[in-house]
């Protein structure tokens, strides 16, 4: 009875952390197709379109809110991200949108003060997406490519096609995998 009373409070501290990590891993589309549209609000309230981003480099990173410490710190670091994605290539520009599921607690639909407040605890100039139609868009997403859990990265190319996903922190996504990804398009346009 004594050590189950300790395992019952250990496991109790780590469920709200069940679905917010999911294995960590880099994968490769199987196949490639473009990425189904979305028009969400962003922090500011104006509707952002993710067709809206073809001809660059799209970096999408699905994200819950603070309920996910994980998803807490990885916000703290994508301004930093997105600067030396820009910074290590001149043949591509980039673009970064942030897909937020949930609001702080993690018990509703993320609103526009939940995504302003985000947005504004991260320090981050990139659109921060929310709402039904957002939600929505994270789950049919994860149930179609089966990605674990929360944080996670898709990377676009500049025709709207889905090359490749970031799942985890152990590895987190560096600007050299929107590099790599650009190559495989180049290769890909060359080989038509």
């Amino acid at each position: 009875m004594r050590t189950i009373i300790p395992m019952m409070i250990v496991l109790i501290f780590l469920s709200p952390l069940s679905g917010c990590v999911g294995d960590d891993s880099s994968n490769e589309m199987d196949t490639l197709t473009p990425i189904p549209d979305l028009t969400a609000p962003n922090q500011h309230g104006e509707n952002v379109t993710l067709s809206e981003f073809r001809g660059t480099m799209l970096v999408i990173l699905f994200n819950a809110a603070d309920w996910c410490g994980i998803c807490n710190d990885e916000a703290n670091r994508t301004e930093e991200l997105l600067q030396s994605m820009e910074g290590l290539d001149d043949r591509y520009t980039v673009s970064f949108v942030e897909l937020l599921r949930d609001n702080a607690e993690g018990t509703t639909i993320a609103s526009q003060e939940d995504a302003m407040n985000w947005s504004q605890h991260s320090n981050n100039s990139h659109s921060v997406l929310h709402g039904q139609a957002s939600r929505d868009y994270i789950e049919e997403t994860f149930d179609r490519e089966e990605i674990p859990g929360f944080p996670s990265y898709l990377i676009v190319d500049l025709d709207g096609i889905a090359r490749s996903w970031v799942v985890g922190i152990n590895e987190p996504i560096v600007a050299e995998d929107v590099q790599v990804e650009y190559d495989a398009y180049l290769q890909d346009l060359n080989q038509k």
